[in-house]
């Protein structure tokens, strides 16, 4: 026999031997995910140069899948040209991915991301939402960051708001955060340190410290207050947490509070509006410190007489105009009125002929005009005027579709006692 001849008998593809025959992983090809086949290879436990079988690459595969990290995974083998093994594992990435955080005290989420990322490629602030692709991650963090950071404690996942970004995302912290022994502030002069701690302990109460979370709550409470002073551009520039022992943590939020403005002007925006009963429904005090709560409740009071015409739809959206040079600020109100409402008809229930009657002479409100959404109660108060009520245990009025687009019908419903 030749030497040729003999090399093909002792050569057999690998695709017709059985599972239990081994030969040398020579390559290992990725089809269909963006994932580096160096990132595969580890998660699946394949190494170059290794013995594999058919069983051995299942379960490979079967740990590719039970990540979570793949929604598809399959595979096909050939021989190479060292008489071994080529494998190609064919991948579906995850299509469905949520917003996700890294709030981990001590860590650099920045720099996690950047790790993750770079291994994973499409998880940029975001995650899959299989469960298990998220366990398989939290383990990742937890080996990279090791105890030192994490303390001996494992990652979890929990949902969380972002109210700065108004959106829900995916947060993966510690079992149990640091407790907020204490909090400081520095900087501050309107408030004192004392009216910021409470102004805060309410809102924090219990909960551990999360870097994120605890800046959502100095944003949206402390900024408050002090726009309640007239104080529009503070700044919050660093949130400091300490450890002070054991699961304790000591807080420090510097302040850069910023000028105090009063309120100089207000201007209505928008074609035939009612601007004086607006404007003397919003009850604008002009010249003094423009206290934000107190505004925004007059902005929202100016649109009731503007509803009252038919736009029962009708929306504010205030802009604040701040002039550092004179301290002031000029308020600028522009309404979107959406559609027109207009009166169709009234029925009176509980009420005897004469005083039906007595109320349809008393009624306003005429077929085909705008529709007055509060027009009831001012009917009401006129009809006790003419009619002893105290029969009455309640008075119910009711709003209806009427006939045709955008008209209103009324049913004032009479209960006795």
């Amino acid at each position: 026999m030749s030497r040729s001849a003999l090399l093909l008998l002792l050569w057999v593809p690998v695709c017709l031997l059985g599972e239990d025959a081994s030969f040398p992983l020579e390559a290992v090809k990725i089809s269909g995910s963006q994932v580096p086949t160096a990132v595969v290879m580890e998660m699946s436990g394949l190494k170059l140069g290794a013995n594999v079988n058919k069983l051995n690459i299942e379960d490979a595969c079967q740990k590719l899948g039970q990540s979570g990290i793949f929604e598809a995974v399959s595979y096909k083998y050939q021989p190479g040209p060292k008489k071994g093994y080529i494998v190609t594992l064919e991948l579906a990435d995850p299509r469905k991915l949520s917003d996700a955080s890294f709030d981990i005290p001590g860590a650099d989420e920045k720099a996690l991301w950047a790790w993750i990322s770079g291994q994973f490629p499409a998880f940029q602030h975001r995650v899959p939402q299989s469960e298990d692709a998220q366990q398989y991650l939290a383990g990742m963090v937890e080996r990279k960051l090791g105890a030192d950071v994490l303390h001996g404690q494992h990652l979890v996942v929990r949902m969380e708001q972002d109210f700065s970004r108004g959106r829900q995302l995916l947060s993966f912290q510690p079992q149990n955060l640091p407790h907020i022994a204490q909090m400081n502030f520095s900087g501050q002069s309107r408030l004192t340190a004392e009216e910021l701690t409470a102004l805060m302990q309410k809102v924090v109460g219990n909960d551990g410290y999360m870097d994120r979370r605890f800046r959502n709550l100095v944003e949206l409470n402390l900024r408050r207050a002090y726009e309640e002073h007239g104080m529009y551009k503070v700044q919050f520039p660093s949130i400091q947490a300490k450890e002070v022992d054991a699961g304790n943590v000591s807080v420090t939020t510097s302040i850069v509070e910023g000028l105090q403005y009063k309120l100089a002007d207000v201007q209505l925006l928008g074609n035939d509006l009612p601007a004086e009963e607006m404007l003397a429904a919003g009850k604008f005090q002009k010249g003094i410190v423009a206290n934000w709560t107190e505004i925004q409740q007059g902005v929202w009071r100016t649109e009731t007489p503007l509803k009252r015409t038919g736009y029962m739809e009708a929306v504010s959206q205030p802009e604040r105009v701040l002039d550092d040079a004179t301290q002031t600020l000029v308020l600028k109100i522009a309404y979107r009125k959406g559609a027109l409402y207009r009166f169709g008809d009234v029925a009176f229930s509980g009420l005897s002929p004469d005083l039906e009657a007595k109320a349809r002479s008393v009624w306003k409100m005429q077929t085909g005009a705008p529709y007055d959404f509060m027009y009831s109660g001012d009917f009401l108060g006129e009809f006790s005027k003419v009619v002893d009520l105290r029969w009455v245990k309640r008075v119910n009025p009711k709003m209806e579709p009427g006939v045709g687009d955008h008209v209103r019908n009324v049913r004032v419903i009479f209960e006795s006692k």
